[in-house]
């Protein structure tokens, strides 16, 4: 791939993310890439080895009227 097609990828994607959103742009380009599986490849050259930050545990909830 050449510099060009480089740059145009990258300026796709921040427009898909700028009108759809990180998420939505993902599942879309998911979606026109179900059989190769390079989008997957190329969003985790983006987003790097952790593409989400890690969620933290939420505490259980109790049933106030048991207490």
């Amino acid at each position: 791939m050449n510099q060009s097609e480089t740059r145009l990828i990258e300026e796709g994607w921040a427009a898909l993310v700028e009108r759809l959103g990180l998420a939505n742009a993902s599942r879309f380009v998911m979606l026109l890439d179900r059989r190769t599986g390079g989008a997957r490849q190329h969003l985790q050259s983006l987003w790097g080895v952790n593409p989400l930050p890690a969620r933290r545990p939420q505490p259980p909830v109790t049933n106030q009227s048991d207490a």
